[in-house]
């Protein structure tokens, strides 16, 4: 009886050892699909941030190229508006003057006029 009894312990001892492998065995497998899962992960998330970068970078290029043309716009926008501003001095430079001419031109008709009026004025009074 005492042998039947140790056999008995043995083979549940034995059964409880077998138990224990087969949990660490599966512990150990769902470790290793939970880390081949992340190195999954992870290629792909490095894979898409290569790719995110390539965009960036050919967006930058895109954005560098507009800079320039909005750059040359302006410059060719300044140009144009000083060559205005040139002209229009220089139109107003021409405009003064013949307006100072003009108004000399009446002023002296106008004393030429005075003058004749005196004239015709004056004789009469003697």
């Amino acid at each position: 009886k005492q042998w039947y009894q140790r056999r008995v312990a043995i083979t549940a001892g034995g059964l409880l050892l077998l138990r224990v492998r087969d949990e660490i065995r599966m512990t150990i497998a769902a470790y290793q699909t939970l880390y081949e899962s992340s190195v999954a992960f992870g290629m792909r998330k490095a894979l898409q941030a290569e790719q995110g970068k390539t965009d960036m970078q050919r967006k930058i290029e895109e954005l560098e190229e507009e800079k320039k043309d909005l750059e040359r716009q302006v410059n060719e926008l300044k140009s144009k508006c000083d060559a205005i501003e040139k002209r229009e001095a220089e139109r107003r430079v021409v405009e003064e003057k013949k307006h100072a001419e003009e108004i000399q031109f009446l002023k002296r008709t106008n004393q030429q006029l005075k003058t004749q009026l005196e004239g015709i004025i004056q004789p009469s009074k003697k």
